[in-house]
């Protein structure tokens, strides 16, 4: 028999599902910390780019448009998946 392989993401929706909400708690920041490091590490990087080697920054700013955009083709990506399961 295999472990069935965890992430944090999958914990977190465990403990919420289990009741545990300080563990939750304690995941929740663990994941939402990570995605804010990486994204502060690609900053910095376009950062040093743009100071040490003359490239041009991208613009990173989304419209309200394009962020409906990508929210709702998410959400319909989900309904998908489950349909199928």
């Amino acid at each position: 028999m295999s472990e069935v392989e965890t992430t944090p993401t999958l914990d977190f929706v465990n403990a919420l599902q289990g009741g545990d909400y300080n563990s939750a708690q304690e995941l929740f920041n663990g994941i939402l910390g990570g995605k804010m490091q990486d994204t502060l590490d690609a900053e910095k990087v376009a950062v040093a780019d743009t100071i040490f080697n003359g490239v041009e920054p991208v613009d990173m700013e989304m419209s309200d448009e394009e962020v409906d955009d990508v929210l709702g083709s998410e959400v319909s990506e989900e309904e998908d998946s489950s349909e199928i399961a």
